[in-house]
């Protein structure tokens, strides 16, 4: 690298630093598992603010309901390893002649954006009177997400927790993996090539027995469901201990060459050098968060599953660093000062039951919230549908009249009137959760979206809540 261009860099390091301590750059971190809506919510979050001057549908977002924010546009990210978000490929996938929802993110991408606005704050207007905002977005595969609580894990850990998963789970035994795995002699040097095998027979037991079934666990590192560029690396290729004995021994007299130990040192590598510079890269900076919750399914999958996704996002949420913040920390130590709490598709609900999805949302994730609200920092949940494809109607039901979501069902690609069930905000044990049953569907996007604002519930609410304090 020449001296100009480090030289370059610096300066333009020193520049964000300042935008950062003066309030005037905001990096938000779209997080949430794969299915949450990420893509989608990045789109709509892009769409709103793009045509923000002939946007009528953000009555909450107070800065644009004053007419104070002139216009947005798209910038050039800073980093320029990392791809560009596809916003307009997923736009066009969503109002185009034949509408499909954008395609399952495989990879990291970036957004940037620059909102220009009149600035409101009286002093401030007297030495100039427009400012302008930089939003950073980050967009990456939700699989990756389930790594970050690995970084406060040892393998021996890891091993405990997955076990424990796995008990509870009560996945039959009679997997390859399952079996071949209590024939497994820890203490003795076993070669690369019967390693590899049995970590490929344990990333098909968890696509078979979890992720096929749309449960949610901490088993697996991300990675070995969506490995990107580390396909057929060795780095990869671990696996956790399920022998309740060997986990309780002392494996520091181990040889190194044991395969517990070859377990162990692949397993700190992946840590040390694919999950903590990811943790770095794309989530040490961040000043504000969203986590994305699809609780519909969470619904139709049942009490385990409900179980499951709690205690991954509870686990999740921990690895985040949430306080307060000020001039100072948002220069060189930022934490997240707000989070909001989502729960995705409220189209596919029928309005008056957005309330009880709520209640749902925070009553999964209460023990989380107790402790991130312990920090100080503002907080918040809410259903949200970041593209509405449905709308409200009355129907009859089963001899009742009922309020119910009408749109076209995307397996069958026909119409339909679906009543999904009443749900319930409190706590249910498992007895009683038999006692409700769900039919959530999915929705397709219809063919009417075609004036290039995309419908929404509540993302004027959500603009607010993330960055409706930067336009002072």
């Amino acid at each position: 690298m020449s001296e100009k261009s480090s030289l370059s860099r610096l300066v333009h390091k020193a520049e964000q630093l300042i935008e950062r301590g003066i309030d005037k750059r905001v990096r938000i971190a779209v997080t949430g598992l794969s299915g949450a809506g990420k893509t989608a919510f990045i789109t709509s979050f892009m769409n709103q603010l793009l045509h923000i001057a002939d946007n009528d549908q953000l009555p909450f977002l107070r800065a644009a309901k004053e007419g104070r924010v002139l216009a947005s546009k798209v910038s050039s990210y800073d980093e320029l390893h990392i791809p560009e978000f596809k916003y307009r490929q997923s736009l066009d996938s969503i109002i185009g002649s034949t509408p499909s929802w954008p395609a399952s993110t495989t990879g990291i991408s970036q957004a940037q954006l620059n909102v220009r606005y009149i600035i409101k704050n009286e002093w401030l207007q007297k030495l100039q009177k427009q400012s302008h905002l930089t939003i950073d977005i980050i967009d990456y595969p939700g699989e990756w997400l389930l790594d970050l609580p690995l970084l406060r894990l040892s393998y021996k850990e890891w091993s405990v927790q997955c076990l424990q998963l796995l008990e509870q789970s009560h996945v039959a035994e009679d997997s390859d993996w399952r079996e071949q795995s209590t024939k497994v002699i820890y203490q003795q040097p076993l070669a690369d090539e019967s390693i590899a095998e049995l970590s490929l027979q344990y990333k098909d037991f968890i696509k078979e027995h979890f992720i096929q079934q749309q449960t949610y666990n901490l088993l697996q590192p991300g990675r070995f469901i969506l490995p990107g560029e580390l396909q057929g690396a060795p780095v990869l290729d671990f696996f956790p201990v399920l022998d309740i004995d060997i986990l309780n021994s002392d494996w520091s007299a181990l040889a190194e060459d044991s395969l517990i130990k070859t377990l162990e040192k692949r397993f700190n590598y992946y840590k040390q050098q694919i999950v903590q510079p990811f943790f770095k890269e794309y989530f040490e900076k961040v000043d504000r968060q969203i986590l994305l919750v699809d609780c519909l399914e969470v619904l139709n999958g049942g009490y385990q599953n409900f179980r499951d996704m709690q205690f991954t996002l509870v686990e999740l949420l921990k690895s985040f660093h949430y306080g307060q913040s000020n001039w100072l920390k948002r220069m060189f130590n930022p934490s997240i000062d707000k989070l909001l709490i989502a729960a995705t598709k409220a189209d596919h609900v029928p309005p008056e039951q957005h309330r009880a999805l709520e209640g749902f949302l925070q009553n999964m994730l209460q023990e989380a919230k107790n402790d991130i609200q312990y920090e100080g920092i503002e907080l918040e949940t809410m259903a949200i549908s970041a593209i509405k494809v449905t709308e409200a109607v009355i129907a009859e039901h089963q001899g009742q009249k009922l309020m119910c979501v009408k749109g076209i069902e995307l397996d069958s690609g026909e119409e339909v009137i679906n009543y999904p069930g009443r749900i319930q905000p409190q706590a249910l044990s498992r007895d009683a959760w038999r006692e409700h049953q769900y039919d959530f569907i999915n929705f397709a996007i219809p063919t009417n979206l075609t004036n290039g604002i995309l419908p929404h519930i509540r993302m004027d609410k959500v603009m607010q809540f993330l960055i409706g304090d930067k336009f002072r």
